[in-house]
């Protein structure tokens, strides 16, 4: 138990108050630091009560700490100026705080019962001919450990900020290594994935943002350390293990992004980030899949590699009367989606002899037979691009 701790013998230090112009004050400082011990003691005892959860802070520390804190406060109290080794002391004791990892509260809590073993000290000296004195001094010794406390916490906050940047900077060091290997390397993704807290063959699913919607994703995820960030040129890469019933394709974050799920391991992130990457180029709303985008992308490859591909399609379709043109696409993309007449006709709300009737129209139309396997992926694939590398086929 800290109460119960016995450090070296307490330091000696000079304290010796000169002259005051409150000489019943500055007695009762000196008779308190004849006494310096009980006041540790008292602080230790308090202590005791405190939970700094699962930081680890040795038990010498504490008892050092509290023997400086209390000298301290009774130089300050007593007006003198204070020795070298205090003089950084609120700022070195916040600093090792954070860096130990205890919870900002639970060290205020047990900074501000300064105040309460100190005042305990007081009353003890002071005896029944010293309270008025004590009483008229009170703001003296609660603004001294307040000032304390504003010290501590400034330092703490500042150290706290400083630490959380200096983990992100070696997270995104990490990262870097990662996305930058010429390929996939199973052993340097192990050693990655221990010093990011994952494991190398977790299965993670990935996110990659373009344009505007990059800003609003740093912002978003940027205190989720769950959710890895790693920026590139022209584009923003979030990826994180996946979780059964949470993933990004249930639960949307709000931006457009190219979104693939299902990537066995950590090495394999880099390689789905760039695929992730060519669907955010579709500007689909929201995620565009594998399973959404698959023929916009084909399109434009067939279009890059045989010019002209599309284009009997588009003729087509471009002699043929608005109102027709409409119809003839309607059906295509929802036939394309069930497979199915029936269920055609019942998402169109029309007769499944009209569902059949402009199937037959628009193969008469652009040549190709939605029915026949091989015919639909090239009428698919040709649709796609009909208003544009924007216009996914089917929605």
């Amino acid at each position: 138990m800290y109460g119960e701790v016995r450090g070296p013998a307490l330091p000696a230090r000079d304290f010796r108050p000169g002259p005051s112009a409150e000489p019943e004050w500055t007695e009762l400082i000196r008779r308190l630091w004849q006494e310096r011990g009980l006041l540790v003691s008292d602080f230790l005892g308090r202590f005791s009560a405190i939970s700094y959860g699962e930081a680890l802070v040795p038990e010498e520390d504490v008892y050092r700490t509290a023997v400086d804190t209390m000298d301290m406060f009774l130089y300050q109290l007593a007006g003198q100026e204070l020795p070298p080794d205090l003089r950084t002391l609120p700022r070195d004791v916040a600093i090792r705080r954070a860096r130990q990892g205890v919870p900002l509260d639970a060290f205020l809590e047990a900074v501000r019962n300064d105040f309460r073993v100190l005042w305990k000290g007081l009353e003890r000296v002071a005896r029944d001919n010293g309270i008025s004195v004590l009483v008229a001094n009170m703001d003296r010794v609660l603004d001294s450990v307040e000032g304390y406390v504003s010290h501590i916490q400034q330092a703490f906050s500042e150290e706290e900020a400083l630490l959380a940047r200096n983990k992100q900077l070696y997270r995104q060091r990490l990262l870097s290594r990662l996305f930058q290997a010429e390929a996939p390397d199973p052993e340097k993704a192990a050693e990655i994935a221990a010093s990011l807290g994952v494991q190398p063959a977790d299965t993670f699913e990935v996110l990659a943002v373009t344009g505007d919607g990059a800003t609003q994703a740093l912002r978003q995820y940027e205190a989720d350390h769950r959710t890895f960030v790693y920026e590139a040129t022209g584009a923003v890469y979030l990826f994180r293990p996946e979780r059964a019933g949470r993933t990004w394709r249930q639960d949307p974050p709000g931006f457009d992004a190219g979104y693939l799920d299902g990537v066995g391991g950590l090495a394999a992130v880099p390689a789905a980030a760039a695929s992730a990457r060519v669907l955010a180029g579709q500007r689909l709303p929201g995620l565009a899949t594998v399973e959404d985008s698959w023929m916009g992308i084909a399109g434009q490859l067939l279009e890059g590699t045989l010019p002209g591909f599309s284009a009997p399609v588009r003729r087509a379709l471009d002699a043929c009367m608005p109102h027709e043109r409409q119809r003839l696409l309607q059906v295509a993309r929802s036939y394309a989606r069930t497979g199915s007449v029936k269920e055609t006709s019942e998402e169109l709300y029309c007769h499944r002899n009209t569902v059949v009737n402009r199937l037959h129209s628009l193969q008469e139309v652009i040549g190709l037979d939605l029915t026949v396997p091989a015919e639909a992926a090239r009428a698919l694939v040709a649709l796609s691009l009909y208003d544009g590398p924007r216009e996914q086929f089917p929605a």
